[in-house]
């Protein structure tokens, strides 16, 4: 069945006065956008954002989303949205300033029918709306067509996503239940001010995103959570740091030229680090740093320095070899594939480039290079031979 969303962006902020919670800064963009995005990440086409008036904040957005293809439209009456709802669409309702952890997102869009996120009615939930004496409602529901329409011919001048998640709640849904540390611990909140915000915002730094293997993971994944989370506020473009580590890539090829082989490497390898920061940009912000065949651009850029630096060596073909094995291990080491090869076997391009750099800096480039040559190949084996489940150490 086809899903939609409808938001909310009507409260006000607590410690911006004239100022919607709608437009808090979150995850580098506004706290609408991260909800439209996430909305739109778990299958949702069309997206209605319920406001008081339209703002120029809230037609810029809407031109945004229209440039990568998402519907979204501003609702501001219930006969504008009965009008445009789509009738067989079960829909994704977001409470006003929620954030919720994209795992519950996407649990709730693989449901069927009417379903709830609650949380436990304790003492940590007092501030959530209460359902019954056991749950309280955690800030996100799906609404079945059914439910939708019949409740928002009742409705009138009342709450819209008060009034649908009480018809939701009474036709027995399925409960969503969350953790008392998700509340706690801010992974799923109700936010109303901008401290509230950045608190909230640190606590979703996404899961490890991208390579989950080699250097990657081991060496370059950790700075770059501290430096995203840093980010976060200032709003800086994920896609403007995946380019500028393209660009750094170019330059560490360029240091191949004059033979400038210990600057060329760390070149390649900061690129690497700073495309992590990008990722994880994107990732805690529900997007994509690039897009389309360019993701597949750094990890092809260092891997052909590698080769270029074997063949300033005089080793074309172990620089050949390295060079293919750490491309093909950053595809499938991005794809998430499934390989009993533990992570710290796998012959990145961030691996491969460490190994350079110690072997170069020990006086030893060519016995490092024709090393790493041959523990990726035998990593590509590896991967063939031993098949199932990657493990997790």
């Amino acid at each position: 069945m086809s899903l939609a969303a409808i938001l909310s962006a009507t409260a006000p902020s607590v410690d911006r006065p004239g100022t919607s919670r709608a437009q808090l800064v979150f995850a580098a963009q506004t706290l609408v956008e991260y909800q439209a995005r996430q909305a739109i990440q778990a299958g949702a086409e069309q997206i209605f954002v319920l406001v008081d008036a339209v703002t120029p904040f809230l037609s810029r957005m809407v031109d945004r989303f229209a440039e990568s293809g998402a519907q979204l439209y501003l609702i501001r009456d219930m006969t504008g949205l009965i009008r445009q709802l789509p009738r067989e669409s079960d829909v994704l309702l977001f409470a006003d300033g929620a954030v919720i952890d994209p795992r519950y997102v996407a649990q709730l869009a693989r449901a069927e029918g009417n379903a709830l996120l609650v949380a436990p009615d304790d003492s940590t939930t007092a501030h959530l709306e209460r359902l019954d004496a056991q749950h309280r409602w955690a800030g996100l529901a799906r609404v079945s067509p059914a439910t939708l329409f019949n409740t928002l011919d009742l409705i009138g001048d009342w709450d819209v996503v008060l009034t649908l998640v009480r018809a939701v709640t009474q036709s027995a849904p399925h409960r969503v239940a969350i953790a008392a540390s998700d509340i706690s611990e801010g992974r799923v909140a109700l936010v109303d001010r901008q401290e509230m915000a950045d608190l909230v915002g640190k606590s979703l730094v996404a899961a490890p995103v991208g390579s989950n293997a080699g250097a990657e993971l081991y060496l370059l994944q950790w700075p770059a959570r501290i430096i995203a989370t840093k980010l976060l506020r200032m709003q800086v473009s994920a896609m403007h740091i995946a380019l500028a580590a393209l660009g750094v890539a170019a330059a560490g090829l360029l240091a191949i030229i004059p033979q400038w082989t210990i600057l060329s490497l760390v070149l390649l390898l900061g690129a690497l680090g700073i495309d992590r920061v990008a990722r994880q940009l994107a990732a805690m912000g529900q997007h994509d740093a690039l897009g389309g065949p360019a993701i597949w651009a750094l990890p092809l850029l260092v891997s052909l320095g590698l080769f270029w630096q074997g063949a300033a060596h005089g080793a074309v073909s172990n620089g050949l070899h390295l060079g293919l094995v750490a491309f093909v291990s950053a595809v499938l080491a991005d794809r998430q594939r499934d390989v009993a090869l533990p992570p710290w076997g796998w012959m990145t391009p961030g691996s491969a480039l460490c190994l350079l750099l110690l072997g170069t800096i020990a006086g030893q480039f060519g016995g490092a290079l024709a090393l790493a040559a041959l523990l990726g190949v035998a990593s590509l084996a590896a991967m063939l031979l031993m098949g199932g489940r990657r493990s997790a150490v």
